[in-house]
C-alpha cells in the first residue's frame, strides 16, 4: 500500500512524546511490512534528532520546520490565512493550534495527494478538520490518541475554581467540534474499547480499536536491583503527567520515605516543573529526559503511575509492564489496558492505599516479582509494537481494497 500519514505532531523515537513515540512504531512496522509511508509533519528546532530517526524507517518526510517562537508562528499562518482570526473564538484551542501548522502543511500534503495515495492517516482529534482539504475519493482514517472532550472533562474533574470553569468549557467545545468534523471519516481509531463505547456518542463513523503498545525486544526485566527505588516517567510539559509527580512528592514519597527511609525516587523525563523540584528532597533523583529507559527500569523496584486526569491509555504504564517491575497505578493511569488488579498491577487511588501498596512490594520482593512477571506476560501477549502494528495494517489494507463507503455514499 501507499500511505499518507499526516500528523501535527513528528513521529519520532526516542525522545518523542507519547504520541510521537506511537506513531513511529507504528510506521516502523508497516515499513517493515513492505508499504511506503509518507509522513506530512511540522519539526520544531528542540527536535532536530527526530526526523534523522523517521527516516531511518524508510518513511518519507515531508517537513516544515517550526520557529523557535509560537508568536511569529501565529503571524504568518495568519498573514496567509486570514480567516484564521476568527476561528480562534469558534474553535477549541488547540485544534486552531493545529490549523496554523496546517496552513505551512498543506501545499506538502497536496504535493503528496497527487502520488495518489491508497489511504490517508490522519493523527488526532485536534486536526480532523485537515479532511476539508482531502479528496473525497480517499479512504480516510483518524486516530484519535485522546479523546479530546474526554480529557478535558478528566482535567477539569480534576481541578479547581476557574480553571475547573474553563476546562469544563473546552471539553464542551471539543464535544462539539468533534461532533461534526468526525464523519468526514471512513474509519476511526480508538486507543481502548472504552473509548471506543465513548465514540459512539459523538459520532457513528465506524470505530476500531488499535491500542497503545510497547518494544518487548527493546525493554526486557532485568536482575532486581540492589537498593529499593520508585520510578516515575514522562514529560513534564503534558499537565497530567506534572499534577501527578506533585501529587507523588507531596502525598505519597513522603509516606512511602518514612517507611522505607533507604528508598529513593527516580524521576525521569524532561520538563520538570519548578514546584516539582522544590517538592524534591535529596533521597529524589531528577534525571530529566534520558535516551535509554532500560538501565532506570533496571535500578527500579516498583514503578509508579499516580495519574489523577487526562486520557487515553498511557505509554509509561505498558513501558512498567515489559520492564518486568510490579506497577502500581490510579485507576485513571491505567485505563483502557487490560490489567487485573493484583496480578499485572496494583490499582490504588488515594495517597494512603498508594503509599501502602508501594512500601509492600518494596518489602516482600516475591510478591513483587509474580506481579512484574504477569505483567511482563500481558505486555507480550497483547501489548507488543509488532502486533498492533499488523492488526492496523489489516483495517488500512481492507479500506485500501474498498474505497471510501463515505465517497460512494
Amino acid at each position: 500500500m501507499r500511505l499518507l500519514w499526516l500528523t501535527p505532531e513528528l513521529p519520532y523515537w526516542p525522545g518523542g512524546s507519547g504520541g510521537s513515540t506511537r506513531q513511529f512504531h507504528l510506521i516502523r512496522r508497516l515499513r517493515e511490512r513492505g508499504h511506503e509511508v509518507t509522513v506530512v509533519a511540522p519539526v520544531h528546532p528542540s527536535q532536530r534528532d527526530g526526523p534523522r530517526a523517521l527516516r531511518a524507517t524508510g518513511a518519507k518526510l515531508l517537513a516544515v520546520e517550526r520557529p523557535a517562537g509560537r508568536a511569529s508562528e501565529v503571524v504568518h499562518a495568519v498573514a496567509r490565512r486570514p480567516s484564521l482570526a476568527l476561528e480562534a473564538i469558534r474553535r477549541p484551542l488547540v485544534a486552531w493550534q493545529v490549523e496554523v501548522f496546517w496552513t505551512a502543511l498543506r501545499p506538502l500534503a497536496q504535493r503528496a495527494l497527487a502520488e495518489r495515495p491508497d489511504v490517508v492517516l490522519v493523527e488526532h482529534d485536534w486536526a480532523a478538520r485537515w479532511a476539508d482539504d482531502l479528496p473525497a475519493e480517499v479512504p480516510r482514517v483518524l486516530a484519535l490518541e485522546n479523546l479530546s472532550w474526554g480529557y478535558y472533562e478528566a482535567r477539569a474533574r480534576a481541578a479547581s475554581g476557574g480553571a475547573r470553569a474553563l476546562l469544563s468549557l473546552e471539553a464542551r467545545r471539543f464535544r462539539r467540534y468533534d461532533r461534526a468534523a468526525l464523519g468526514a471519516y471512513d474509519l476511526l481509531l480508538a486507543m481502548s474499547q472504552t473509548d471506543r463505547v465513548s465514540l459512539a456518542s459523538v459520532s457513528d463513523v465506524r470505530a476500531e480499536v488499535i491500542p497503545n503498545g510497547v518494544d518487548t525486544t527493546a525493554l526486557r526485566p532485568a536482575p532486581a536491583p540492589n537498593a529499593p527505588a520508585l520510578l516515575f516517567t514522562g514529560t513534564m510539559s503534558y499537565p497530567p503527567n506534572a499534577e501527578a509527580l506533585i501529587w507523588l512528592l507531596r502525598e505519597i514519597w513522603p509516606r512511602v520515605r518514612d517507611t522505607v527511609p533507604d528508598a529513593r525516587l527516580l524521576v525521569v523525563g524532561r520538563d520538570v516543573p519548578d514546584e516539582a523540584r522544590r517538592l524534591a528532597d535529596p533521597r529524589v533523583e531528577i534525571a530529566g529526559w534520558v535516551s535509554d529507559m532500560a538501565p532506570w527500569f533496571a535500578r527500579a523496584s516498583v514503578v509508579v503511575v499516580p495519574i489523577l486526569s487526562g486520557g487515553g491509555t498511557r505509554l509509561k504504564v505498558l513501558d512498567g509492564l515489559a520492564s518486568g517491575r510490579p506497577v502500581v497505578s490510579t485507576s485513571m493511569g491505567a485505563e483502557g489496558i487490560a490489567i487485573d488488579d493484583g496480578t499485572h498491577a496494583v490499582i490504588a487511588d488515594s495517597p494512603d492505599a498508594f503509599a501502602q501498596t508501594a512500601i509492600r512490594l518494596l518489602a516482600e520482593p516475591e510478591q513483587a516479582a509474580r506481579i512484574g512477571a504477569a505483567g511482563r506476560r500481558l505486555a507480550e501477549e497483547r501489548y507488543d509494537w509488532r502486533s498492533i502494528g499488523d492488526r492496523l495494517e489489516a483495517l488500512l489494507a481492507e479500506l485500501a481494497r474498498g474505497g471510501s463507503a463515505r465517497a460512494r455514499s
